[in-house]
């Protein structure tokens, strides 16, 4: 198939196929070097491989004599020599066309502090033409950016694809004066004659047009020149348009992100909105969520009045009624309570949605192995804990009323001990997730929680037994098959509650 495109085999010999950009040709040199160089490999066959794979990298290695190779003519050939007269099939898909073009397309990386711009170049028909531009502008749009040259040559190099690529006259002259010459040898007057006048364009700069005028006479005589419909108009195919509606879109984006940053709302059409916080009047029997901490519960709807309880921030609540004072409300705890709280300390909307939203927007202090979060008694004891999971987790030692006496954080696969815990039978919690917020104590991200199947009780050792005689308790956190012992899942609320 690329055959006409590789007469000395020159990519045969570096293992590529033609049209590969110069980064895959200089990848594909240095790894058959090191395998052919004869201080590596003496045998006969390998040495003479090896003057093929030098021959061939000079060549392909420079632009202009790639250019000449691909197109079958010598590096010493002049401008004045014949052409022969071959079909030159496209170098991605092997095709045969009336109108190929030698095309150089660019593209842009960019590595912090500079770029490189790498060359795909080749005869192409205007389908592989388009998918090259595409690909080699889809590259610099993602990679070409990220330095100061590439701002400078990102716009550049995607311009120029836009356009279809560089296209040397040189090449394309002989090119198209050898697909004119094969046509006219094939009969195919008219063919050649449109080709021919398409290389006029090309030969007049690269000093081939008498040989351009010669062939449009051989084709047509005197008449007027037959002309093909060019092919390669910028415009015409959808990968012109798939380019340019990013162009288009960049520096719109760029006056409405700058419009965004400079233009302010007047202040009265400031407006305030929270996720599912609603500001709406309280109906009788809607449920909503206290929205402070600590919020107190008053016997009478007025600030002083005695308080009944302090509700917790989240806890969901029942309107029972409104008030004389539209800055009042009552209402019914799940407790049973009832009493007057402000109307401005109830949001409306789900408690969960909005326990998750301030959680993750007070996490606090990330934890490290070992932070001991939570401390309110003290003692002799210590225990060890070992996190057999692949998830961070955080431990608590409640008593049987539920009163947490100490928290610790233990990462995933992690052995860690607590010290100076004091006498006591303890419940064990733990959670499991990712971002802890030390304000709820909760993980914020896919939280598990449960309580192991047994009770722990610590004591002080009879005075009279030998220090050796003294063990040390272990808790292990692992995943149990479904037996009695398996830790028993509790709501996430349970585990937060620390009193």
């Amino acid at each position: 198939m690329y055959e006409r495109s590789d007469p000395s085999g020159y990519y045969a010999a570096l293992g590529v196929s033609p049209g590969v950009d110069a980064d895959v040709l200089k990848r594909a040199y240095r790894q058959r070097a090191k395998l052919l160089h004869p201080d590596k490999n003496a045998n006969a066959l390998a040495i003479a491989d090896f003057h093929k794979l030098t021959e061939a990298w000079d060549v392909l290695r420079n632009p202009s004599k790639r250019a000449q190779y691909d197109l079958g003519v010598s590096a010493q050939t002049t401008l004045d020599d014949p052409l022969s007269p071959s079909l030159f099939p496209c170098c991605r898909c092997g095709q045969v066309t009336a109108q190929p073009r030698y095309v150089v397309f660019r593209q842009v990386k960019s590595f912090l502090v500079w770029a490189k711009v790498t060359r795909q170049e080749g005869i192409f028909c205007r389908a592989c033409a388009d998918r090259v531009a595409a690909a080699a502008s889809t590259v610099t749009w993602l990679l070409g950016w990220w330095s100061p040259p590439g701002l400078i040559l990102t716009p550049m190099v995607l311009i120029g694809n836009l356009m279809g690529g560089k296209k040397p006259k040189d090449a394309n002259a002989r090119l198209l004066l050898s697909q004119a010459r094969a046509f006219l040898n094939r009969g195919d007057m008219e063919i050649a004659q449109g080709v021919a006048y398409q290389a006029a364009r090309y030969a007049k700069a690269a000093g081939f047009a008498n040989s351009a005028a010669t062939l449009m006479h051989m084709a047509h005589g005197n008449g007027r020149p037959k002309r093909l419909r060019d092919r390669w108009r910028p415009y015409a195919g959808l990968a012109f348009y798939a380019q340019l509606l990013p162009l288009v879109a960049l520096p719109i984006a760029g006056a409405a992100l700058a419009f965004t940053l400079i233009w302010k709302p007047a202040p009265q059409e400031q407006t305030v909105a929270s996720g599912a916080i609603t500001m709406d009047p309280p109906a009788i029997g809607e449920l909503r969520h206290v929205a402070l901490d600590s919020l107190k519960l008053r016997v009478e709807p007025k600030e002083g009045a005695p308080v009944l309880t302090l509700l917790d921030r989240f806890a969901m609540v029942t309107v029972v009624a409104p008030t004389d004072d539209k800055e009042w409300v009552k209402i019914r705890t799940q407790a049973g309570s009832e009493g007057f709280v402000p109307v401005l300390s109830l949001y409306g909307g789900s408690n969960e949605l909005a326990r998750h939203e301030w959680c993750g927007q007070h996490l606090g202090a990330k934890l490290q192995a070992g932070d001991v979060f939570l401390r309110r008694a003290s003692g002799d004891h210590q225990v060890l804990l070992h996190n057999g999971l692949r998830r961070d987790a955080v431990v608590k030692f409640k008593t049987t009323s539920g009163y947490t006496v100490a928290a610790i954080f233990v990462p995933a696969t992690h052995h860690l001990g607590i010290t100076g815990l004091p006498d006591g039978t303890y419940m064990i919690e733990y959670a499991t997730g990712k971002k802890f917020s030390r304000s709820c104590s909760l993980f914020v991200d896919d939280m598990e929680q449960y309580r192991l199947s047994i009770a722990l009780t610590l004591r002080h050792v009879s005075a009279l037994k030998t220090p050796n005689s003294v063990k040390v308790p272990e808790i292990a956190l692992t995943d149990l098959p479904d037996d009695p012992g398996k830790p028993q899942a509790i709501a996430s609320e349970r585990f937060a509650a620390d009193d």
